[in-house]
């Protein structure tokens, strides 16, 4: 076996974790992090899927190492609760700037139309984001061009609708259930609506309730920020609810390997396809298929 000293391990028993917590409403998704950061002074804190701020729910946080796999589990569907309010405009689609009426709308005279619009949704599309949003257009984000006023193209991309329900409407007011793909803007998909309607709409409430399979309901899920405590860090949840990849638990000799870089037999793997290397309940490695003989490391956590 090659050798690694016990100062090498123990940097590798790290405290690296994901979270699911709530965003409060007029947070940044920064602002969380920071906030878990600064509270069990972890190296790191970052998250998957930015957050509005003026949308709430479910956030998904890692912290230290775990940061650096945010690429394998940013392709998951999320689900959002959402609340709108028609015959209303803003420049940023939603209350954040200052919201106009420009006509009176009850949209009960309209539901049957608006529940089949929402089908014409459905699948995949192209999308332009929001003027007041963080898209980067030539390396500055759109809400900096929006508040000085400038115009500049923005580059669609594209989006999938895989659920579009409309759970009520109440006058000029309409609740929706929607599940999308990653990079999908809420805004802009009930701008659009609105807009087939003759109209235009406001986003007045988000709220993440699914990222996934992980939702509010999850029983780890911290639904207050404000009552954390330094003292009693909160609990975590396993890094196998996150990551959907076949895993392989390693012995010492191969946990000398991984820590070398080296490559690692094929015939070890059951899946030929990407996996995670668990030592002792952490996960130490991503490794992926090199060639007809060997896997080789992908992503190294030790």
């Amino acid at each position: 076996m090659q050798g690694f000293s016990a100062q090498q391990k123990m940097k590798s028993e790290n405290r690296s974790n994901f979270y699911l917590i709530n965003k409060p409403k007029t947070w940044t998704s920064q602002d969380l992090c920071s906030k878990f950061k600064y509270l069990y002074k972890f190296q790191k804190v970052g998250h998957a899927g930015t957050l509005d701020p003026n949308a709430e729910g479910l956030m998904l946080l890692a912290t230290d190492k775990y940061t650096k796999l945010f690429n394998y589990t940013q392709e998951t569907d999320k689900t959002y609760k959402v609340s709108t309010l028609f015959g209303h405009s803003s420049d940023s689609i939603d209350t954040d700037t200052e919201v106009k009426k420009n006509e009176d709308i009850d949209l009960s005279k309209h539901e049957s139309e608006l529940e089949k619009l929402l089908t014409d949704f459905l699948g995949t599309s192209l999308q332009k984001p929001p003027m007041y949003s963080a898209v980067k257009v030539d390396g500055k984000r759109l809400y900096k061009y929006a508040r000085q006023g400038k115009e500049v193209e923005i580059p669609e991309r594209e989006i999938n609708i895989n659920k579009f329900t409309l759970l009520k409407v109440d006058g000029a007011k309409a609740d929706f259930l929607i599940t999308v793909s990653k990079g999908t803007y809420i805004r802009s998909l009930i701008l659009d609506l609105a807009l087939k309607l003759n109209t235009t709409a406001v986003v007045t409430e988000i709220l993440r309730t699914n990222i996934g399979k992980l939702s509010i309901d999850h029983p780890e899920y911290i639904n207050d920020v404000n009552k954390l405590k330094k003292s009693e860090e909160p609990e975590s949840i396993h890094w196998s609810q996150v990551l959907d990849l076949p895993i392989m638990q390693i012995d010492e000799t191969e946990y000398g390997k991984i820590l070398h870089g080296e490559l690692l037999d094929k015939n070890m793997f059951s899946e030929d396809k990407l996996t995670i290397m668990e030592h002792e309940g952490k996960i130490t490695a991503l490794y992926t298929p090199f060639n007809k003989s060997y896997f080789k490391p992908e992503k190294v956590l030790i």
